[in-house]
């Protein structure tokens, strides 16, 4: 996917971390007991796996989202048939031998591959079906979850994200800048938590661009089998040409380029873009660009950013940086996404905690720690009585 190869080795120890906790997690109690208000009857539940399920996974993160979806749906003891994006075809090939080869019984993982249009009405129409997991854009979403409406199929959808941070004025800004540009520039910025909108107070706005130019502009750029570089090419032609049609309308809209601006290269690469003066209504500020590619704006403290930050259809991730409990805690009530940062960069996820959004980025269904065991499986209610 031109990840960097320091990117494209955490991906992959991030998968066996995501193996070895579920792992774990399969052997944890299930199931609760509860009083009857009939002294010779016991009340409880039990969880059972739902049977068959169809993982369409994206092309970003070609082992570790299919891993934290496999690994869950097959160890809470479900059958599994993938569907992977095309470009990452190889990738899924490569996981599915390994799990093979590691001792996984013929039939659990069923890899199928080929364009997802063609394949989506025989892999959502099929009569066994019981759950849909899916992480990509709305649109297709949109469509695999109206094609299994009318049946009781379970459905998790994750469909990206616009996610704001918010640099209020008395945060480290410094730090603020740093976790910033990690979050919205590694990876080539196609991550769907990856900062994409910063509101920053007036009073720090100057220092915080210049340091958000300083940092990105070190970083490197090219071959990504280099041990040194930190960015590598987009996925695609097609994702290059997207993310360069989303610079030419800021350079017609009269953005501020403060770093980058390079959208006419014939390669994969563009670099690190920090864009300034962007109208709240551009489809900069309100569409996912999916690349390296920030705006920062400016507002008059955290009512203003915390308006500013909410007026979005997505609700992944979102972060502000403050060195005020009261102002973080206020932050964590009234923003509205599903995953929360206070002073940490908006990409930062961990397995054991569950994941997921709120408005146009989620189906409601969380992923990852106990909610996917809640996903996975479904309940039975026992009332076991003795005289």
């Amino acid at each position: 996917m031109g990840k960097a190869i320091r990117d494209a080795r955490a991906e992959v120890l991030r998968s066996v971390a995501i193996l070895r906790y579920y792992a774990g997690e399969i052997l944890q109690p299930s199931g609760e007991t509860y009083p009857s208000a009939d002294p010779h009857t016991m009340l409880m539940t039990v969880e059972e796996p739902l049977g068959v399920v169809c993982a369409i996974t994206p092309w970003n993160f070609p082992f570790a989202l299919p891993a934290w979806k496999i690994a869950a749906a097959i160890g809470f003891g479900n059958a599994v048939v993938w569907k992977p994006a095309e470009p990452a075809c190889g990738s899924a090939v490569f996981l599915t031998r390994i799990l093979a080869e590691a001792g996984l019984p013929a039939g659990v993982l069923n890899l199928v591959t080929g364009s997802g249009r063609k394949l989506s009405a025989a892999l959502t129409g099929n009569a066994r079906l019981a759950a849909l997991t899916f992480t990509g854009s709305g649109a297709v979403g949109s469509r695999l979850r109206q094609a299994v409406a009318d049946r009781n199929v379970k459905v998790q959808l994750e469909l990206g994200g616009k996610n704001p941070s918010i640099v209020l004025a008395d945060a480290d800004v410094e730090d603020a800048a740093l976790q910033i540009v990690k979050s919205a520039m590694l990876h080539t910025g196609q991550r769907c938590t990856a900062t994409s909108r910063v509101y920053v107070d007036r009073a720090v706005a100057p220092r915080l661009r210049e340091l958000l130019v300083k940092h990105a502009d070190a970083l490197v750029v090219g071959d990504p089998y280099d041990e040194a570089t930190d960015i590598g090419p987009l996925a695609s032609v097609e994702q290059r040409d997207t993310v360069a049609g989303y610079l030419r309308l800021a350079h017609d809209e009269n953005a501020e380029f403060l770093t980058g601006r390079e959208f006419d290269s014939d390669t994969c690469y563009i670099a690190p873009t920090v864009l300034a003066g962007v109208s709240e209504a551009s489809r900069l500020v309100r569409e996912e660009v999916f690349g390296p590619v920030v705006t920062v704006q400016e507002v008059d403290g955290f009512d203003g950013a915390l308006k500013a930050a909410n007026d979005t259809d997505y609700g992944l991730s979102s972060g502000v940086f403050t060195r005020d409990i009261a102002t973080a805690m206020t932050f964590i009530r009234r923003t509205q996404s599903g995953l929360v940062h206070v002073n940490r960069e908006t990409s930062s996820v961990e397995p054991h905690v569950p994941f997921g959004g709120l408005k146009g980025s989620s189906s409601m269904s969380r992923e990852q720690g106990k909610a996917a065991r809640t996903f996975f499986t479904t309940t039975k209610t026992a009332y076991v009585r003795w005289t």
